[in-house]
């Protein structure tokens, strides 16, 4: 979620380093000791008369994860003050805080610091503090202070300040603020007030400059409101150029960590399209302890050109991708999960972009499933299982249709000559339909349609171990499987709403092959981890009429981890007839010790002449310097023989800030009705703080 220390006023940056300084720097003086002590130093004095013991020379105290050195030390036993001198180091895990001089009371817990400095290893924060005093529980001053991210002596930017009096929960006031770059002071404020709540702040986000070719230029600011701990809202008001003001609200919830939601409203009266327009997207999850789950995703806009204009408002999809989006779903879903038995539920909505209105758009609510895994029945040897469904399909112009599908199975698992896994299955499916709406003169009719069914499983397993050095040795296991399927072939023909289920008869059969490598290490301790994963399978109709093929195409899928940065998964069909593949995906990551890292998916499916899906998505990420790098990320369309969607970007990173350049380019639609756009990005990001960017 949104609202995180880092949103605040607009121009008052210096905001920032008082939220920072104050509890950051405070709390690591050590207010109080826990557990027990260990004392080392060269020389240890006891004065009876003022009860104090002194250490002197290399004094070291230890307490569990903390440490405390200095050249001197003196405790007071009687009031517990402690005074720390000469080289003074307080560590406190990966945190080290440095003085030159440290007071504090055990008792009350207050101290003060002096010529300090705070690094901590969470966000690479460098503090100093000229004083630095706690005045009570919540109460600190902090006399110049600064603050960065930067380790250099002379670091690319921080802030300063003269005097903060900071109340923990309460408010900080901050004099003579100011942000230096490069050494030079570009902002300045002499009296800032600051809520220093630890929780999310209510306040405003840092604005947002752009544009593109489509919208001209964008500006927008955005308040955040910290409604409560389980829900904030986000309120942006955006400028565009040839469009006019857009209105947006961003609301988020959390119930639980298991439950939440978002809703996004969007509304623009736009000059270009010369019109109202909007969109509404929700998302949310309900989990509840006994099982049960409701899901809700809705998606609405106001007209059919609402995501050519405005795709970044779905999320989830590319801008090529919502673009060219022409059926909008939005749905509402639930169900209840048991141990063995599962119901779901759904109401699902379609928004057909390619019409003015949904009158002859099949919408389907209620959609309901009920599901029951294989068990075992009663005290037999048989299992069974079952699976039910009922819909109702609807649409406001044309018919209506309630359909029910029942289909229970019977298995009888055996082993045969204790080396083959044997499971006939038998089974039954009552398909029943009622129609409505059909028409004026036609009359409704229920119809129904039961299909038995029987198939046959048989598969063993085999497996070795190659073993290749002392230390290192694979697991190689194959799974030859074959399946037939039958259905008989029953008359049919007086359905009208149905499609006739054909006779079937078809042998399945195919081999799934695991490769699993084990290593052991130096202390004997064993690792495994996943090397190869191979399936291959093809179909044998008996039923094939003439003119159709016997053999089906030959489907395979291999998944390969050569080393862990290098990771393959193809899948592929192989039409044999025509001696070409109708599909093939590629998903090839490949990374460095660097950092580098370039993956690549390949999508090829056959579908239709001129309606193939051939396109390859290309994403990289490479290290030209520890300081530079470069980022690609494209979708090319070899149907089009061009790049539909590119987004070209730089990246230039010094230790303690970062400058994002990003152009993304997307090409125009074959047809004409998607125009051409190319987006520009600039973000300029201080390390541990946040980014001032354009969009």
């Amino acid at each position: 979620m949104a609202g995180k220390w880092r949103y605040v006023v607009l121009g008052f940056l210096g905001f920032i380093f008082i939220f920072f300084t104050p509890y950051s720097f405070a709390k690591k003086i050590p207010s109080k000791v826990k557990g027990p002590i260990k004392i080392q130093a060269d020389k240890l004095i006891y004065n009876r008369d003022k009860n104090t013991y002194t250490a002197q020379g290399h004094v070291v105290i230890k307490s569990q994860k903390s440490v405390l050195k200095a050249d001197k030390i003196v405790i007071n036993n009687s009031t517990k003050d402690v005074e720390a001198t000469g080289h003074v180091q307080f560590t406190d895990g990966e945190d080290e805080l440095t003085c030159t001089h440290m007071r504090l009371n055990l008792l009350t817990h207050l101290g003060t610091i002096y010529n300090g400095t705070l690094k901590t290893k969470k966000g690479n924060y460098r503090i100093t503090a000229s004083r630095a005093e706690r005045l009570g529980p919540e109460r600190y001053r902090i006399y110049d202070g600064t603050f960065t991210t930067c380790n250099a002596k002379k670091p690319a930017w921080q802030f300063k300040a003269k005097k903060m009096d900071v109340t923990v929960e309460g408010f900080a006031v901050a004099r003579d603020a100011k942000f230096y770059a490069g050494g030079i002071p570009i902002l300045y404020s002499p009296y800032l007030i600051y809520p220093t709540k630890r929780k999310r702040q209510t306040g405003f986000l840092f604005p947002i400059f752009g544009g593109s070719s489509h919208d001209g230029v964008m500006i927008g600011e955005s308040f955040f409101w910290a409604i409560s701990e389980d829900k904030d809202a986000t309120f942006t008001e955006t400028y565009y150029g040839d469009r006019g003001f857009k209105h947006g609200l961003e609301f988020r919830y959390a119930r639980t960590s298991d439950s939440n939601g978002q809703l996004n409203l969007h509304y623009i009266d736009d000059d270009k399209y010369h019109g109202n327009r909007w969109a509404v997207i929700y998302r949310h999850d309900e989990y509840l302890k006994n099982g049960f789950y409701a899901k809700a995703d809705i998606n609405r806009v106001s007209d059919k050109d609402y995501l050519v204009d405005f795709s970044e408002d779905i999320p989830g999809k590319s801008a090529t991708d919502a673009r060219r989006e022409q059926l909008l779903k939005s749905k509402v879903s639930f169900g209840k999960n048991w141990n063995k038995y599962s119901f779901s539920g759904e109401f699902s909505y379609y928004d057909d972009l390619t019409k003015n209105n949904n009158d002859y758009t099949t919408q389907r609510y209620p959609y309901l499933r009920f599901s029951a895994a294989e068990q075992p029945l009663f005290n037999t040897p048989l299992n069974y299982n079952f699976d039910g469904t009922y819909a109702y399909y609807y649409k406001k112009e044309a018919e209506r249709l309630q359909y029910a599908d029942l289909y229970p199975h019977i298995a009888y698992p055996f082993e045969l000559f204790q080396v083959l896994q044997m499971k006939p299955i038998a089974g039954f499916r009552e398909t029943m339909v009622w129609p409505s709406n059909v028409g004026p003169n036609d009359e409704d009719d229920f119809e129904s349609r039961g299909i038995p069914d029987f198939s046959i499983n048989a598969y063993t397993v085999v497996q070795r171990i190659f073993k290749t050095s002392e230390t290192k040795a694979y697991k190689n296991t194959i799974k030859p499987e074959i399946t037939y399927e039958y259905i008989p072939d029953i008359s049919q023909n007086d359905l009208y709403w149905l499609s006739p289920i054909e006779k079937r008869s078809v042998l399945h059969y195919g081999l799934t092959s695991f490769l699993i490598e084990k290593k052991l290490n130096k202390k004997g301790e064993s690792t495994y981890r996943d090397f190869m994963r191979f399936k291959i399978y093809q179909s044998y109709n008996f039923e094939a009429e003439e003119g159709e093929y016997e053999f089906s195409s030959i489907s395979a899928q291999l998944d390969l981890w050569p080393s862990k940065y290098i990771y393959s998964k193809t899948t592929t069909s192989f039409d044999h007839t025509s001696g070409d593949f109708s599909d093939l995906y590629e998903t090839l990551v490949l990374s460095d010790r660097r950092g580098d890292r370039l993956s690549c998916d390949y999508n090829y499916s056959k579908v239709e002449a001129g309606q193939d899906i051939n396109q390859l998505d290309l994403n990289a990420w490479i290290k030209i310097t520890d300081k530079i790098h470069l980022a690609y990320t494209t979708k090319y369309d070899f149907a089009m023989s061009d790049f539909i969607e590119s987004t070209y970007g730089l990246v230039y990173s010094p230790q303690c800030w970062r400058l994002d350049f990003q152009v993304h380019d997307i090409k125009r639609s074959e047809d004409g009705s998607i125009p051409a756009e190319t987006q520009y990005r600039v973000m300029f990001t201080l390390e541990g703080l946040g980014t001032f960017g354009m969009k």
